[in-house]
């Protein structure tokens, strides 16, 4: 289509760009009214043509649409501002229809919980909210989300002495078995309850306090040679393992069927890697090794708790690296004694990594407190350089515990 001159000359650009800019910020469907822009003497005498009076200082968008349209510019104001090259932006529109649907699913959400009995409801929803749980939810979703926590803490208030799988909760009141899997949004939602309910704690903890297990078989505790008493439910299977050279899985199953137990004072030794625990068993290692394959499982923490309140004395290796180094902080609050983790044994790994020429990889995070030497974080700070425990091997295995 043809632009008459008079509107494509540029004196009225100041104009379309005004309507444009409104049409954003108000929607495409806004025909209020808007002050004109300074705009020459030619390009009000041409404004004054195209809506056929004197314009003053409002316009009415109505009638500057009925005004273009006349002259087949576009079918609405939106379409001619486009064909005079101010096409509106969708993106603006499409954010306040993005908060206009976020605010609904909010107000959702809040209404659905209004009628909770517990004092601590509305800072839960504000939590969940806080952490985008309802991101992206249209307001039905979010009801329904708020709806379904409400039936877990239900159920979990009906048999607060019971003990169930979580995949059997979610199965038998959600209708999925992974309705509450981890990372899902339900999950997130309940964990958040349940720290309000319970205090603040780490999801396993909280779940598991509530009275609900995530999984009793899967992630198992990787040991070698733990001297477990005789009278001990799983002493058969070990010696069994043991005397076959064999490595051994022990689940939160076994563990809760059959705690263990071992003669007080007995030394084990508690390493991060699973390759430890492989080559203590090749070597068929007269240490009693569990690894804790990165961060804990609760079958590892089981296994740990039951050892330590049998009188074990439980020494922790593990990488120089900074999770490591935070793991090896987390298993003292277990009762674990650091071995070979000090700012001299972190020293001397470096040390020998030059005189081979290993170029070890470079950690880019800063490390948390090392309470037990507190030189380690100072000196690993500086470094940081990465020693993985299996470097170390075998004097890991050589060295008699609480030595070196």
């Amino acid at each position: 289509m043809s632009i008459p001159e008079s509107l494509g000359s540029g004196e009225l650009d100041a104009l379309w760009e005004r309507v444009r800019e409104r049409l954003e910020r108000s929607g495409v469907d806004n025909r209020g009214r808007l002050q004109i822009p300074d705009l020459s003497p030619v390009g009000r005498l041409a404004l004054q043509s195209l809506i056929d009076h004197r314009p003053r200082t409002m316009l009415d968008l109505a009638v500057l649409e009925a005004a273009l349209r006349r002259l087949d510019v576009g079918d609405d104001l939106p379409t001619a501002i486009a064909v005079l090259g101010f096409p509106v932006s969708d993106e603006p529109a499409a954010r306040r229809a993005d908060q206009a649907r976020r605010r609904r699913a909010h107000a959702a959400a809040r209404d659905a919980c209004d009628a909770w009995p517990e004092p601590w409801t509305q800072e839960w929803i504000d939590d969940v909210i806080r952490a985008g749980v309802l991101r992206g939810f249209e307001a039905e979703q979010a009801r329904d989300l708020v709806r379904q926590v409400r039936q877990v803490l239900d159920r979990l208030e009906q048999s607060p002495a019971g003990r169930t799988s979580r995949v059997d909760l979610a199965a038998q009141i959600l209708g999925s078995a992974h309705a509450l899997d981890a990372g899902t949004r339900l999950e997130a939602a309940v964990t958040r309850a349940l720290r309000f309910e319970l205090g603040d704690d780490e999801s396993r903890s909280l779940w598991e306090r509530a009275g609900v297990h995530l999984d009793l078989t899967s992630a198992p505790a990787l040991t070698w040679g733990i001297p477990l008493k005789s009278e001990c439910g799983l002493a058969t299977l070990l010696t069994a393992a043991t005397t076959s050279g064999i490595p051994l899985h022990l689940s939160r199953f076994a563990l809760e069927c059959q705690p263990v137990q071992v003669a007080a004072g007995t030394k084990l030794l508690v390493v991060e890697n699973p390759r430890i625990v492989e080559a203590a068993a090749q070597v068929r290692s007269s240490t009693p090794v569990i690894s804790t394959n990165g961060q804990p499982s609760s079958a590892v923490v089981l296994l740990l708790a039951q050892l330590h309140e049998s009188g074990a004395r439980l020494y922790y290796h593990g990488d120089f690296d900074t999770p490591g180094l935070a793991i090896c902080a987390r298993m003292m609050t277990l009762g674990l004694t650091p071995w070979r983790m000090n700012a001299r044994d972190y020293r001397e790994a470096l040390d020998a990594a030059d005189a081979e020429g290993t170029r070890l990889p470079q950690d880019s995070l800063s490390p948390g407190p090392t309470p037990w030497d507190p030189a380690l974080r100072e000196l690993f700070d500086r470094e940081r350089r990465i020693v993985h425990e299996e470097r170390l091997l075998p004097s890991l295995l050589e060295t008699p515990l609480a030595r070196g």
